[in-house]
């Protein structure tokens, strides 16, 4: 018989104890047992850790959840490498299902070269995050909340780039590398999250900068970047890439540059 595939999951975190706790049972629930639940505490105070913390850094400017991520990913490395990671926020929750990762697994099987997937969102604002009863459906991008990626995908691309500060951009430059060699990115319709935002920046609790603040550091950090980067043709350049051999409805390219630049 064949070992169950293993799958570590990493949630980041910022003095939400409540969160975390929530989060670490949602996951400890589902039925798939051959998983390790990694908290990543980015610049939380001691008082505010829950009884799951695993790994807590210092972080007064906060670097971000990329960067958290990737902190996790790194201290994960050092031990052993996995099947499959889902990396994802510490307020995101599947909606009524207990064996949503081994579907995950069993869509990913399924289709090879699928690099990384998410669940949809009801009432999203997110292009394409809205569940259309169509299964999967390849997408330029998906939002940063809750991504389930190969570990074939990580082992060779890591994970988004921790320089992405405030993570807007960050998932563009990835699965354009990941277009560009074959892979995919993709929404699962027929698995759903609850978002339940607003639970980092502009949250007291958590004394990161205003909301509206980060908005527009985010819009000019991801405006910048990737004309310095990748040129001034960047978006057209992605889109050529990612959409050449996939049928895919929304542009997120092209639509968030424009919504960048507005500044």
């Amino acid at each position: 018989m064949s070992s169950s595939p293993s799958v570590a999951i990493i949630i980041v975190s910022r003095n939400r104890k409540d969160l975390v706790t929530r989060s670490v049972e949602h996951f400890r629930n589902d039925s798939f047992a051959n998983k390790d639940i990694l908290v990543v505490e980015c610049g939380t105070e001691v008082s505010n850790l829950s009884e799951f913390n695993t790994i807590c850094y210092t972080d007064d400017d906060f670097k971000g959840k990329c960067f958290g991520h990737n902190v996790g990913l790194n201290y994960l490395n050092m031990q052993k490498t996995y099947d499959y990671y889902l990396f994802c926020m510490n307020d995101v929750f599947v909606e009524d299902k207990t064996d949503f990762i081994q579907e995950m697994i069993d869509v990913m099987q399924e289709n090879p070269r699928l690099a990384m997937m998410s669940p949809a969102e009801h009432g999203a604002q997110y292009p394409g995050a809205i569940p259309q009863d169509k299964g999967l459906r390849p997408v330029t991008t998906s939002d940063y909340l809750m991504l389930f990626i190969r570990g074939e995908v990580v082992s060779k691309y890591g994970f988004l780039n921790h320089t992405f500060k405030y993570c807007w951009g960050a998932i563009h430059e990835y699965t354009y590398q990941l277009y560009s060699d074959g892979w995919f990115a993709a929404y699962y319709d027929f698995l759903t999250y609850h978002h339940l935002g607003g639970t980092t920046y502009g949250n007291k609790s958590t004394k990161t900068i205003p909301r509206e603040e980060y908005i527009a550091n985010a819009k000019r950090f991801a405006a910048e970047y990737f004309v310095e980067h990748y040129g001034e043709d960047w978006d057209e350049k992605f889109w050529e890439t990612a959409s050449r051999e996939h049928d895919i409805e929304h542009n997120t390219y092209a639509a968030h540059r424009k919504y960048w630049e507005r500044g």
